[in-house]
């Protein structure tokens, strides 16, 4: 009976084991294959809706952030001509895909409407400014030999002149192209001077009275969005906002969308 009893619990003591063991290898045994692939084919699925997304809004990012640095440059020009007295421009170079500021003074002897380059260089401009001054002042010393003061003065006014041009608040910006965002285009501006499409430099002109140039500058994403960027001409101040599709059709804006 005794050893009815021990054989009855030793069966029971290795029966547990096994259940035990089996468990074990079960556990230690981890994710099938099947299991594997099904969790990577989501993974798949997830990444492919998510990319396109992903993309358009690093496009709209970099659209609206190239926006709101033109908006700035044309803000800080509307403040510097107004403080300053003087009339400032902001220049826009759709081919290279550039801006930047400039004096109004240093483009007044551009001839047409297709701004000479060497006019919206700064330090050429600065030279070539300097030149016509010199000129001007030996002209009126060769009339005004008898009159030697008379002359030194008009040149020293020459001096101060072109002193006060260049110690301005925006020295540190005039001349100095910025370049848009990669993938980021200017596809159309409209000025006085330009209504249509355009690979010509162009520029807004801003007034010490605080009024502006009728002015507006489109820019587009690889993805076809475009931002327009306006400015008011009775007051100077600048707007920045995104087209809606029935608007860029209306205006007739080529939207060259993006396939990758």
């Amino acid at each position: 009976m005794l050893n009815y009893k021990s054989s009855s619990i030793l069966s029971q003591n290795q029966n547990s084991r096994s259940l035990c063991s089996s468990v074990a290898r079960r556990n230690v045994s981890g994710f099938t294959l099947i299991e594997i692939v099904i969790v990577i084919f989501i993974m798949l699925l997830m990444t492919t809706a998510t990319v396109p997304s992903l993309k358009m809004f690093a496009d709209g990012t970099k659209l609206r952030t190239a926006a709101r640095s033109i908006s700035g440059l044309m803000s800080y020009a509307r403040t510097s001509s107004i403080t300053e007295r003087t009339e400032y421009v902001v220049l826009f170079d759709p081919t290279n895909r550039q801006y930047w500021l400039s004096l109004k003074a240093l483009l007044d002897d551009s001839k047409g409407t297709i701004i000479d380059s060497s006019r919206t260089n700064l330090t050429e401009s600065l030279a070539a400014l300097e030149e016509q001054k010199a000129a001007e002042a030996e002209a009126k010393n060769t009339t005004n030999t008898t009159n030697t003061s008379s002359t030194s003065n008009t040149s020293n006014a020459n001096s101060n002149n072109q002193n006060e041009v260049q110690a301005t608040r925006t020295g540190g910006l005039l001349g100095i192209p910025k370049d848009l965002p990669a993938g980021i285009e200017i596809i159309q501006i409209r000025s006085p001077r330009n209504t249509g499409k355009s690979d010509n430099i162009d520029y807004i002109n801003f007034f010490p009275d605080s009024k502006a140039e009728d002015f507006e500058v489109y820019l587009q994403s690889v993805s076809g969005k475009i931002m327009l960027i306006s400015v008011s001409e009775s007051t100077g101040r600048v707007g920045i906002r995104e087209l809606t599709t029935n608007e860029i059709d209306q205006l007739g804006l080529a939207v060259s969308k993006d396939k990758g």
